[in-house]
């Protein structure tokens, strides 16, 4: 009896440690550009270069991923520093530790200043488990960041390849948070709130589609997830049929990005909605309400985002 306590002790113990020494999935967080390259040049006097928003981006997913999902999922940087790193070696990094996922952060650029909103790039439509990340990537941009949503962009689209894409051997999304020549867009990336936006709405789409596929479940006290999954309240300043311009005056007077919301539901009255900021505090967002109704939008009111 004795010898079977102490096999049984012992097979317990080998357990014990094969559970504590269970590998972790690794996820690749890229923070695009840096160091001599400086990505897309900042537009405004004083706010920054793609590289910083990029990195500034990149740490706070990596650090939601780490917070919630910490006890599967290792996350792993291709720079945390102001740094360059070659494509390649991004790319190699990935292939090298065979990582799970590769998650790459950059901000967009165009030669017309009105276009605004996030995408998320993949390779190409046969890709598709990054397929799936991606359209649920831009879901959460949409319907819980309210962001203009310009939906998962394909070689096709683009009309050339992305490196870090194609040569990754694991599921690789690129997710543009918008346009720093859009100057509304610009001073949403260089704000706190917008990146915590931007990037909470990434990490809760990775969330999900880990705990699918993965069954992956948050491991966190039942008050951090009960504050992850807060409402966000923003303030609606307008409704209209057609597209309103973004450096409208009118839209300038309230002194915060306006974000556009396009509307593509047939029977929904107004195809375009604006709204400004973005609060977890409701005290926070009822005094932004008062501050806009006391200017040109009368008629503003509160929307929850769930």
């Amino acid at each position: 009896m004795k010898s079977w306590g102490i096999a049984i002790f012992l097979m317990l113990c080998f357990v014990g440690v094969a559970q504590t020494d269970e590998k972790k999935m690794i996820v690749i967080v890229d923070a695009g550009h840096g160091g001599n390259d400086p990505g897309n040049l900042h537009q405004t006097v004083g706010l920054l270069d793609e590289k910083d928003l990029n990195l500034a981006m990149a740490l706070k997913l990596g650090g939601y991923i780490d917070k919630f999902l910490g006890h599967k999922i290792e996350v792993i940087y291709t720079r945390t520093t102001d740094e360059f790193v070659s494509l390649e070696d991004r790319v190699q990094k990935a292939n090298d530790l065979n990582a799970a996922y590769f998650i790459s952060v950059h901000c967009n650029a165009s030669d017309n200043k009105e276009i605004h909103g996030a995408e998320t790039h993949i390779h190409l439509k046969e890709s598709v488990t990054s397929s799936k990340l991606a359209h649920m990537i831009q879901d959460q941009f949409k319907n819980r960041a309210a962001r203009a949503s310009r939906g998962v962009k394909l070689k096709n689209d683009r009309l050339y390849n992305l490196y870090v894409l194609k040569e990754t051997k694991m599921p690789a999304v690129l997710v543009e948070t918008g346009f720093m020549t859009n100057a509304q867009e610009e001073t949403y990336l260089n704000s706190d709130y917008g990146q915590d936006l931007l990037m909470s709405a990434v990490f809760r789409a990775f969330r999900d589609f880990v705990k699918q596929k993965h069954s992956i479940e948050m491991q966190t006290p039942n008050e951090e997830v009960a504050d992850e999954n807060e409402p966000v309240w923003k303030v609606q300043i307008m409704a209209s049929t057609g597209p309103v311009a973004l450096d409208n005056p009118d839209f300038l007077s309230v002194n915060a990005p306006v974000e556009e919301l396009v509307i593509k539901n047939p029977n929904s009255a107004y195809n375009y909605k604006y709204y400004v900021g973005a609060y977890a505090d409701k005290k926070e967002a009822k005094n932004k309400l008062k501050e806009i109704k006391d200017g040109v939008f009368k008629d503003a009111f509160l929307v929850k985002f769930e």
